[in-house]
């Protein structure tokens, strides 16, 4: 999927995902969580950091 300056984008819960910025340059975007306690449901997956290279 991707995104453009301007887009909003909706991520439902429990759908994995790995944001990265394939350009050249940098990328700003905002970032907010619904779940009140995202830290303690939050769960790391190294291994989607595999599928970007």
């Amino acid at each position: 999927m991707t995104v453009i300056a301007g887009d909003i984008l909706y991520i439902p819960a429990d759908m994995r995902h790995l944001p990265f910025n394939p350009g050249p340059g940098p990328a700003t975007a905002v970032i907010a969580r619904t779940d009140p306690h995202e830290q303690e449901s939050m769960v790391l997956l190294p291994e989607l950091e595999a599928l970007v290279g």
